[in-house]
């Protein structure tokens, strides 16, 4: 089962031989994708976008699924030509704009405390849109860094990148960290954050690493948390990455069961 084509609201496989298309709004076609999965289903995020894999993720675990996801760590990123502010890599051409994440739902939050959590990634200018779409208060902005990274240098580069944020904010002083290809490290920093803001609606940017992402997403699926997430829905530029680095695969079903 390959996933062909990723739109914006469907997706196509290819299943036996034929292409077949899952519109991402129905929870339905969702279900009729993995009926006839048999044994435990393998999802490989590196190249999936989030509103693809992440409802996918959901619908399995629904189903009690035994599922593993792969992430393949990029051995090298595309050097941003132009040298601009928070552009270290040259990693999408442009933001289709903020929407909620399918099969996870949008609350309102209007008379709400919100504590908003952006995991950083290398692309500054995307933290800095969606703040400008959520416009959070300072102090509720609880930053997720990687670190350990990928490679050694990352975790400054992630900083570098978002430094007019952080300081404009001064969302600096409330870094927190987890390790770049650990989605249960993720997971662990969004239990601590939320256990110190009991009374806020979590809202989550998922704009750092795949792993950290896979983490955010499998927070609500196992906690009772009000959870929001916010997206920004970012089309990839071609030839972003090259090489493979190291290769992971998590067994998503025993930590579900085993989690705290």
């Amino acid at each position: 089962m390959d996933i062909v084509t990723q739109g914006t609201d469907s997706f196509t496989y290819e299943f036996r031989g034929a292409q077949l298309a899952v519109r991402l709004r129905s929870a339905a076609s969702f279900v009729q994708m993995l009926e006839p999965i048999q044994g435990a289903l393998y999802i490989d995020i590196t190249a999936l976008s989030h509103h693809i894999w992440a409802p996918i993720l959901r619908t399995a675990l629904q189903r009690d699924i035994p599922i593993r996801v792969i992430y393949i760590e990029p051995e090298t990123y595309q050097q941003s030509p132009a040298g601009l502010e928070g552009e270290i890599f040259d990693l999408s051409e442009r933001i289709m704009g903020v929407a909620a994440i399918p099969g996870f739902a949008s609350l309102g939050d209007d008379d709400d405390r919100v504590c908003f959590v952006p995991m950083l990634g290398f692309e500054g200018r995307r933290t800095a849109y969606i703040l400008e779409q959520v416009q959070p208060k300072g102090d509720n902005i609880v930053p997720v860094v990687g670190l350990p990274g990928f490679r050694p240098e990352f975790p400054f580069y992630t900083l570098q990148a978002n430094a007019r944020i952080l300081k404009e904010t001064q969302a600096w002083k409330n870094v927190v960290y987890a390790a770049a290809n650990n989605p249960f490290s993720a997971f662990d920093i969004l239990v601590d954050i939320a256990g110190r803001n009991p009374d806020a609606l979590i809202k989550i940017a998922p704009i750092g690493t795949k792993p950290h992402a896979l983490g955010a997403f499998l927070y609500p699926l196992k906690t009772a948390r009000r959870v929001e997430f916010v997206y920004d829905f970012p089309i990839r530029k071609a030839n972003r990455t090259a090489g493979v680095g190291k290769v992971f695969v998590y067994r998503i079903s025993e930590f579900m069961r085993n989690a705290a």
